[in-house]
């Protein structure tokens, strides 16, 4: 037999040619088929290359938050491709998702099949071929039940799922050697076959392993068999058997060179006409439905790669969901439901856990990046991944996209611009910047290449013009800095000429933050302690004192101390005002008038004189009802006496109110956050919400987001509420409890806090407010008044 980059798979062509069947598993019953209820879906799309999408979809469940990233790819569009990819840098080496997309060229992929976790190098376990060349193929897994499935595709674009099987054979009439694999290497406990496909030479596996024999075959016969450990070239036309030296000792030791050989290859998918397959783990949907988990997928909620096909076999669907962290991870029977919601028919699961990756370079990146959370903090190196390839050329720009560096600034501060053009599939061409015109409408401002520095404050928009193609962009630049805040607000440093390096971020009036360190205004109060210059502090000598920090007007401090010296007590810090927070007179002048107080009832265990605590719960209700269209009352109120207004009182669940332009929905964190204490909350607020597109929202809730159990659910929280800053809209969230009132703003988002009426010890809190809301044309003042 002439052997050539066809060997492997021309001898699996001697296989049995038919593809053996499994029977259909049963399913699982309704107990075993719990999934998550989704409440709220946070999704965005981006496109990867013609015919290639990205999705991210975040689904806050009754178990958590659930994130989903996926991958769908239009096999009808003839310049994509997809396959199995691995180590560039050495065969069988374990590198992470990103490299071997990267190396490869792939545009996107996952993580694929399973492999040994010890050590640097590994073998993956399910069978590889890739633009039609047998990679690589094992003996040991299937052996007795179908557990490792893999993905096949013929040459004629037909895709189909299989648990393959093979058994390889090697030798002559003095023996049959079994072998352990084609082209994997693993512990080289059995002799395996090696060709081309996996190396030019032995050099690297000779480092690996010791005393290793290698049998050359050429035309079918034995031409050269090595020393112990010598490293051999492998034939272009013919193939190696490579054996650990105690092997050829005790079962090998009978060949000699000249002696005719013969290959056995049996599997029970005929991998001749294949032009990708690659393994994976169990089935996961046959025939459209989720078949029962096999004793290799992990059971409950995991971190999880799948792979799938439509059932007319056009469309290719990847999924990674992320677990073990801020997202809950999916169980098989979730992984199912959510494989099938994105269009698959047939599909099976891929390594996960640590190994679940998706890395993908959208039109917006210049270099592939891991879009997913790896559960282990960092990258696993995994042995292989699916990646997926534009094989078109580069051609003429049909398009531009334009990207900022962000998307609000500063005066001052400056915008970078990246302007780049797509071809007809989406091929993204870098263009010079001297070959592109700018021009920014709505604020003044100087230009020097692709950066803009603003000089007035304004909404603005960025014109980029190439070859009569034309993309814009809008932006913010804020009026002046409401308030810094220092990363540090203390530097310590043990001794003279020590330094510290001073981090700044500076916050407009709508709570978003620049990055301000080398903009910002330094002095040192002492300055035979130390000297400030640019955003570097240096000590000249032990001792204490302060920083003044100054930008537009708002001030912070610093206080430093050198070596031993007592700490010093720095100024309050300056901030301005909120420009929202005005007085608020009631008028008839078309406006609506709210007022929003917090808990007027005591929930201690004091005893309070029954006639001072009707009169104080009475005289703060008359004020909330005074002078307003709208009584809210965020926290229990035990009064029984009628409402002379239109009102909406707390009650521990979820409340929505629609009145004059104004949202105000009433939410429960009380076991630790939304999810915990009634998650169809998600879906209330939002609903209600949408439905009445007010210009204004009010969310009343028992706890502030950021005191919520979960960050993650926190920050959720919050990537919702930017949703709505985003269309303009006026968003407050107002939390009720504790003895203190206090205010912040962040991310257009003012977070105002109300304390209750009572202390804990029974005494009325002296620091009592109420709010006073005026809302007209869309336009919202407020007003905290004291009530005494």
């Amino acid at each position: 037999m002439n052997r050539n980059k066809k060997t492997a798979k021309r001898a699996m062509g001697m296989a049995l040619a038919a593809v053996l069947l499994l029977s259909p598993l049963s399913y699982l019953g309704t107990e075993t088929a719990y999934a998550a209820t989704t409440y709220y879906n946070q999704k965005t799309e981006k496109t990867v290359t013609r015919g290639v999408t990205y999705e991210k979809s975040s689904r806050m469940t009754d178990a958590g938050i659930q994130n989903i990233h996926v991958l769908k790819v239009d096999l009808t569009e003839s310049t994509l491709q997809f396959k199995e990819v691995e180590s560039k840098t050495d065969y069988g080496l374990k590198e992470t998702v990103k490299k071997l997309l990267t190396d490869n060229g792939a545009v996107a992929g996952v993580n694929s099949d399973f492999f040994g976790l010890s050590g640097s190098y590994s073998a993956a376990f399910g069978p590889i071929v890739r633009d039609g060349e047998v990679i690589s193929a094992g003996t040991s897994i299937n052996k007795g039940e179908g557990q490792y499935a893999a993905f096949f595709m013929d040459e004629n674009g037909n895709p189909f799922f299989d648990y393959f099987t093979m058994t390889a054979k090697c030798g002559n009439e003095k023996k049959m050697m079994e072998l352990a694999s084609l082209n994997k290497v693993t512990s080289m406990v059995f002799p395996i076959y090696l060709d081309r496909n996996a190396m030019t030479n032995t050099s690297g596996l000779d480092n690996r392993f010791q005393n290793l024999v290698k049998f050359v075959v050429q035309n079918d016969t034995i031409t050269q068999i090595s020393e112990k450990g010598e490293t051999v070239a492998v034939p272009e036309d013919g193939y190696l058997i490579v054996m650990s030296g105690d092997y050829r000792d005790k079962a090998a030791y009978m060949f000699e060179v000249g002696d005719q050989m013969t290959l056995d290859i049996n599997s029970s998918v005929n991998l001749d006409g294949m032009e990708t397959a690659f393994g994976g783990g169990g089935k996961l949907l046959v025939d459209g439905k989720i078949t029962e988990a096999n004793s290799i997928v992990a059971k409950g909620r995991q971190p999880r790669t799948a792979f799938g096909v439509s059932k007319d076999g056009k469309t290719a669907i990847f999924m990674v969901v992320d677990g073990r962290g801020d997202s809950i991870g999916a169980t098989h029977w979730e992984m199912g439901v959510l494989m099938q919601e994105y269009g698959a028919y047939e599909a099976m699961h891929l390594d996960g856990g640590g190994s679940s990756t998706m890395a993908v370079k959208t039109t917006e990146d210049s270099s592939v990046n891991v879009v997913n959370k790896v559960s282990e903090g960092s990258e696993r190196r995994v042995i292989n991944a699916v990646g997926i390839f534009q094989t078109a050329e580069k051609g003429a720009v049909q398009e531009i996209r334009m990207q900022p560096s962000m998307t609000r600034t500063l005066t001052g501060k400056p915008i970078t611009f990246t302007v780049y053009g797509l071809d007809e599939h989406y091929n993204r061409i870098e263009i010079p910047a001297e070959q592109v015109t700018l021009d920014a409408v709505g604020v003044e401002g100087t230009w020097s290449g692709y950066s803009f520095t603003p000089k007035t404050s304004g909404t603005f928009t960025v014109i980029a013009t190439y070859n009569n193609l034309v993309a814009y962009q809008q932006n913010v630049v804020s009026g002046k800095v409401a308030r810094l805040s220092p990363t540090n607000a203390s530097i310590k440093l043990n001794k003279a000429g020590e330094t510290a390096t001073i981090a700044m971020n500076a916050y407009d009036q709508d709570g978003f933050s620049y990055w301000a360190s080398t903009s910002t205004n330094y002095s040192v109060a002492d300055e035979s302690v130390g000297t400030v210059s640019g955003n570097h502090f240096t000590a000249k000598k032990e001792g204490s004192t302060y920083i003044k920090c100054e930008k537009d007007g708002a001030i912070a401090y610093i206080t430093v101390t050198v070596g031993n010296a007592a700490a010093v007590k720095a100024p309050a810090a300056a901030a301005a005002k909120d420009v929202l927070n005005q007085t608020v007179t009631k008028a008839n002048d078309g406006a609506h008038y709210f007022n929003v107080a917090g808990k007027l009832a005591y929930t201690g265990a004091n005893k309070i004189d029954a006639a001072a605590y009707t009169s104080a719960r009475e005289k703060a209700k008359a004020y909330v009802d005074a002078n307003a269209n709208v009584a809210i009352y965020g926290g229990k109120n035990d009064l029984q006496t009628a409402n002379k207004v239109d009102s909406l009182t707390w009650n521990g669940s979820y409340r929505f109110l629609n009145r004059g332009g104004v949202s105000v929905a009433m939410l429960s964190a009380a076991k630790g956050g939304i999810t915990a204490t009634n998650p169809s909350q998600w879906a209330s607020f939002t609903r209600d919400i949408d439905a009445a597109n007010n210009s204004t929202i009010v969310l009343v809730m028992d706890k502030t987001p950021s005191a919520f159990s979960s960050a993650a659910e926190t920050n959720y929280f919050r990537a919702i509420l930017s949703k709505y800053v985003e269309q303009g809209k006026k968003v407050f969230v107002i939390s009720c409890g504790s003895t203190s009132y206090w205010t912040s703003t962040k991310d257009g988002v003012r977070y105002i806090n109300l304390p209750d009426l009572w202390k804990a010890d029974g005494t009325v809190n002296p620091n009592y407010k109420m709010l006073r809301f005026r809302v007209k044309d869309g336009a919202v003042t407020y007003e905290a008044v004291n009530i005494k």
